[in-house]
């Protein structure tokens, strides 16, 4: 009597590949954001090709492009930020003497 004969494994799955090129948040463009990543540098460079509006960000080993763009709509976020006038101030740091 023979062996039984090994299940062959499935074939992997592809990778889903994560977009590079965005939508402009200034010029409202369609898929003109270029992300570029410097990983030597541990910088990503990002850039409108019609506004010319760029942004840089620091970068780890694990980010991928969609991490610089989500730091530059946080920072854009940031940036525009007012709190509203019911809001209580916020509190700050008392530095002793």
């Amino acid at each position: 009597m023979g062996r039984r004969r090994a299940a062959a494994k499935p074939p992997a799955k592809p990778r889903q590949k994560l977009d590079t090129m965005f939508n402009c948040l200034f010029c409202s463009s369609l898929k003109a954001v270029e992300v570029k990543m410097v990983r030597l540098e541990k910088i990503g460079f990002l850039k409108c090709r019609v506004c010319s509006a760029n942004f840089s960000s620091a970068i780890t080993y694990l980010s991928e492009a969609v991490d610089v763009y989500s730091d530059w709509v946080d920072k854009c976020a940031e940036a525009n930020y007012e709190p509203e006038a019911d809001e209580p101030a916020a509190k700050k740091s008392k530095v002793s003497e």
